[in-house]
C-alpha cells in the first residue's frame, strides 16, 4: 500500500505532516494546573482535578495537545468530577482502572518514580504487577510493586529485590528482561518498592492449553526447548528458577516462549528459605523440593519443566491437587503419574519417554542439566511429523513425498518389529533375500536399505557392492547393517567400506527409530530433495527453506542499495507472524491459520520490494518530494516485481515453493482498500490477502525505518499513524489485529 519510500513525502497535507511539526511548547497548555495554589483552589472541582491529573503527569501535557480543540474546550468547561472523569475515558485519555483509582482518592498512586499505571495484569504473593508508561520514553512495561505492610520484614523486602537482580542478570531472548528498579516514597503514604519489567502480549501455557486443548507434539517439543534454553542460561548464573509451572511461561503471538516470576528464585551463596517452609507450586514442584527448598540444584527445575510438559500434552495436572496438601505431598513421594502416551496414544513414545526421565523422583535419573534437555528437544523436533493425524495402512503408498525404506531381512519376526517401527513416518518394502533386493533397488531405489549381514546366498556385504557398482551411491541411497552375531567392531569396519551405519541385534525400539531417521534426513539433504525442513519455526511447521534462501537475499540486496534498512528480513517475517496469529479465525482470514501458509508467507514478505531493485536508483534517494513522473516510475516497481518472480518460478519448474505467493505479494502491496492504490486500483476483499498482510507489516517497518528523505518515527507515531490517521489505506480486520499486538511489533523491531 502507498506509505513506502515514494510517497511518505509526496504532497503536503498527508497524513506524515503533522508527525513532523515541533512538539508543541509549554505555553499552549491550559492555564489549569500551572497558577498558584490559592488559583486551582478556587477552580470548579472538575478543574482542579484536572490540574493536578496534570500536575501529576497522570494525564500527559503532550497527549491534553492532542486533543481536538472542541473537546479540550468542552473538557475545560465541566464543573463535575463525574463528568469530566467520564469524558476522558470516553476520549482514551484515563483507563478504567485509572478512573476507579481516581474515584478512591488515589490519583497520587497513580505514578511511581518515573511510571504511571494504567492497568492491573495480576497479583500474586508478594505483590501486584501493572501495566505502567514511562513518563518521559512512553514505553509500555509491566511493573511489579511489593505488597507493603506495616509488618513486612526486611527479609521479604530483600527477598523482592533479590528477585529483580535476579532477572536483570539475565540477558536471554526466553527470559524476561527487568528494566528498572526502584522505591517510591511519599509524604504521608507507605514505601512502596517496584521493580520494572519488559512487557510481553501473549497467553500463558496454563490458558492456552485450557483454552484450545493440548498441543501437537512438534510445537510443545520446540517450545520447550526454547524453556530449557532459558533455564539452562539461569542455571549458568547459578540461579534456580524453583516455580516452572504452565502459568509461568507465556507465549509471544509470533510463538515464542518467556520464562516469567523469578520471585522464589534461589540465588547462588543465598539462603533465603526459612526451613520447614514449603516454596512451589506443588502440582509441578520436585520431591525434593518439598522436603528442603534450599538444598535443591538445577535438576529440581528440570523436574518442574518435565511436569509442564505433561500439561502442554495431555491437558491434564500430572499430580491434580485435592485441596489437602499433606496428602498431596505424600502422592508425590508415593506415586507417579501415567505416562503422557497412556493419556494421550498419537504423542511418540520418546517424547513421552522424556517427560518421563524429567519426572523421575531421584534427581540423578534425571538429565544432569537443562542444555542436554534442550539438545534432546531439539533433535525431536527434526524428525516429529508436522500434526497430528495418523497415516492410515490404505494411504501409506499413495503419498509421493514419503521415504521409502527397503528392508532386507530374513528373520519374519524381526523384519516385522522393523515394519511396525517404521510404517507410520515411511513406505515400507520387505524383501527377504539378496537377489530380491537388488531387483527392488534397481526396479525403484529406496532412499534407505536397512540389510542383514548374514542373508541367506546373497551376503549383505555383497548385495551393497553390487548396489553402489550399479550406480546406487550414498547420495542415492543410504545403508545401515544390521547383525545378529558380528560384534560390533567388525560390523563397524563393514561400515566404512561400504554401509553409512550398523547396528548389532538385539537393539532399543528407539536406537533404530534414531538411527533411521539420522541416515533418511542425511540422504534428504545431499540429494537436495523436498526434505523436511532442519529448523523448523517456533510454531512447529516447515520452513520453506529455498525461498527463505532467496527473499534474504533479495533484502541483503535492497539494504546494500539502501533501499532498506539492515535486518528487515527477520523483522519483516516476524511481523507476519504476529499479525497472522492475532487475525481471527474466520472466512477468509483462516486461511491464515494455516501454519505451512503463514511460513511461507512470512518467508516471501521481505521480497515484496524487489521490483525497486529496476528503478533508478537516484529517484528512489531523491531527498525531496517526487514530481507526477517520478512516482509513475516508481510505481512500475509492483508489476517489475511480480514479474520477476514469475519469471524466477517458471524457471524453477515449480521447485521453489512459495514463489507464487510472492509475486502476488509484490504486486499488490501497494493496492487500497477503497480502491485508491495501484498498479490495479483494486478494491477491499480484491486485494490478495497475502498482500494486505504484509502492506500493513511493510508500511509499519519502512516508518520505523530511516530513510533519505525522512527520519523514522516512533512507534507510538507510527500505530497513530496506521490505526488512526490513514482511513482507506488498509483492511480494517487487519488493522484492527495490529492494534492487539502493537506492542509485540515494538518488541520486534528492538530485536526481541
Amino acid at each position: 500500500m502507498n506509505l513506502l519510500p515514494q510517497n511518505c513525502n509526496d504532497e503536503r497535507g498527508s497524513p506524515l505532516t503533522p508527525l513532523f511539526d515541533e512538539f508543541p511548547t509549554d505555553d499552549h497548555l491550559p492555564t489549569i494546573g500551572i497558577g498558584p495554589d490559592t488559583m486551582e483552589a478556587a477552580l470548579p472541582p472538575a478543574q482542579s482535578l484536572l490540574a493536578r491529573l496534570l500536575s501529576l503527569q497522570v494525564l500527559l501535557p503532550e497527549e491534553w495537545e492532542e486533543i481536538p480543540p472542541d473537546h479540550r474546550g468542552s473538557l475545560t468547561r465541566i464543573v463535575l468530577v463525574e463528568g469530566l472523569l467520564a469524558k476522558l475515558l470516553a476520549l482514551h485519555l484515563l483507563t478504567r482502572f485509572q478512573v476507579d483509582t481516581i474515584r478512591k482518592g488515589g490519583a497520587e498512586d497513580l505514578i511511581l518514580g518515573n511510571y504511571r499505571l494504567l492497568d492491573v495484569l495480576g497479583q500474586g504473593g508478594m505483590g501486584t504487577v501493572y501495566r505502567a508508561e514511562h513518563i518521559l520514553l512512553r514505553r509500555q512495561v509491566a511493573l511489579k510493586v511489593m505488597t507493603r505492610s506495616v509488618d513486612v520484614s526486611s527479609r521479604l523486602i530483600h527477598r523482592f529485590y533479590g528477585e529483580a537482580r535476579a532477572v536483570a542478570r539475565l540477558q536471554h531472548p526466553h527470559i524476561v528482561t527487568c528494566f528498572d528498579a526502584g522505591r517510591h516514597t511519599r509524604l504521608g503514604s507507605q514505601v512502596r518498592d517496584y521493580f520494572v519489567m519488559e512487557l510481553i502480549s501473549g497467553q500463558d501455557l496454563f490458558t492456552l492449553v485450557r483454552d484450545n486443548g493440548p498441543m501437537p507434539a512438534l510445537r510443545a517439543c520446540e517450545l520447550f526447548r526454547q524453556v530449557a534454553d532459558a533455564l539452562g542460561e539461569a542455571h549458568r548464573h547459578g540461579l534456580v528458577h524453583r516455580d516452572i509451572k504452565p502459568s509461568n511461561v507465556l507465549i509471544t503471538p509470533d510463538g515464542q516462549a518467556k520464562v516469567l516470576d523469578f520471585g522464589l528464585a534461589r540465588l547462588p551463596s543465598q539462603q533465603m528459605t526459612e526451613p520447614g517452609v514449603v516454596l512451589g507450586t506443588i502440582g509441578y514442584m520436585a520431591p525434593e523440593q518439598a522436603s528442603d527448598p534450599r538444598a535443591v540444584d538445577c535438576r529440581a527445575d528440570l523436574f518442574s519443566l518435565g511436569a509442564t510438559l505433561y500439561w502442554v500434552l495431555t491437558g491434564c495436572d500430572p499430580y491434580p491437587e485435592t485441596g489437602n496438601p499433606v496428602q498431596d505431598l505424600h502422592r508425590r513421594f508415593t506415586t507417579v503419574p501415567l505416562p503422557v502416551r497412556r493419556v494421550r496414544p498419537e504423542v511418540p513414545v520418546e517424547v513421552s519417554d522424556l517427560v518421563s526421565r524429567l519426572m523421575e523422583p531421584a534427581p540423578e535419573m534425571r538429565f544432569s542439566s537443562a542444555r542436554l534437555v534442550s539438545a534432546a528437544l531439539t533433535g525431536f523436533t527434526l524428525w516429529l511429523p508436522h500434526g497430528t493425524t495418523t497415516v492410515v495402512s490404505a494411504s501409506r503408498h499413495s503419498d509421493p513425498g514419503r521415504r521409502r525404506v527397503l528392508l532386507v531381512e530374513e528373520d519374519p519376526s524381526v523384519r516385522s518389529l522393523m515394519c511396525s517401527l517404521l510404517q507410520d513416518q515411511y513406505d515400507v518394502c520387505e524383501v527377504e533375500d539378496g537377489e530380491a533386493a537388488l531387483a527392488e533397488m534397481m526396479r525403484a531405489p529406496p532412499d534407505l536399505a536397512v540389510i542383514e549381514v548374514e542373508l541367506p546366498g546373497m551376503s549383505g556385504p555383497e548385495l551393497v557392492e553390487k548396489a553402489r557398482a550399479a550406480g546406487l551411491e550414498s547420495d542415492r541411497m543410504k545403508v545401515f547393517l544390521t547383525s545378529g552375531d558380528l560384534p560390533a567392531e567388525a560390523l563397524g569396519g563393514l561400515s566404512v567400506a561400504s554401509a553409512d551405519d550398523f547396528i548389532s541385534k538385539p537393539f532399543s525400539s528407539v536406537e533404530f527409530l534414531s538411527r533411521v531417521r539420522a541416515l533418511i534426513m542425511r540422504r534428504s539433504s545431499r540429494a537436495g530433495d523436498s526434505a523436511p525442513a532442519v529448523t523448523p519455526p517456533p510454531v512447529g511447521t516447515p520452513r520453506p527453506v529455498a525461498v527463505e534462501a532467496l527473499s534474504l537475499t533479495v533484502s541483503r540486496l535492497l539494504a546494500e542499495t539502501q533501499l532498506a534498512a539492515e535486518g528487515q528480513w527477520q523483522r519483516l517475517a516476524l511481523y507476519v507472524r504476529t499479525l497472522c496469529r492475532a487475525l481471527p479465525d474466520v472466512g477468509q482470514y483462516r486461511q491464515l491459520k494455516d501454519d505451512r501458509y503463514v511460513e511461507i508467507l512470512a518467508a516471501v514478505a521481505p521480497m515484496c520490494d524487489i521490483g525497486l531493485l529496476g528503478v533508478p536508483r537516484q529517484t528512489l534517494l531523491k531527498p525531496g518530494c517526487l514530481d507526477a513522473t517520478e512516482r509513475r516510475v516508481v510505481q512500475t516497481h509492483c508489476s517489475i516485481g511480480a514479474e520477476v518472480l514469475i519469471g524466477v518460478a517458471q524457471t524453477s519448474g515449480g521447485e521453489v515453493l512459495g514463489l507464487d505467493v510472492a509475486a502476488e505479494v509484490a504486486r499488490s502491496h501497494h493496492e487500497r482498500w477503497d480502491g485508491t492504490g495501484y498498479p490495479d486500483g483494486l478494491v477491499g476483499e480484491e486485494i490478495p490477502l497475502a498482500a494486505r498482510v504484509v502492506a500493513l507489516a511493510g508500511v509499519y517497518e519502512a516508518l520505523r525505518s530511516r530513510r533519505p528523505h525522512r527520519p523514522p518515527l516512533s512507534h507510538a507515531q507510527t500505530v497513530k499513524l496506521i490505526a488512526t490517521e490513514s482511513e482507506g489505506e488498509f483492511d480494517p480486520t487487519v488493522v484492527a489485529a495490529f492494534t492487539s499486538v502493537a506492542a509485540r511489533f515494538e518488541q520486534i523491531h528492538q530485536g526481541k
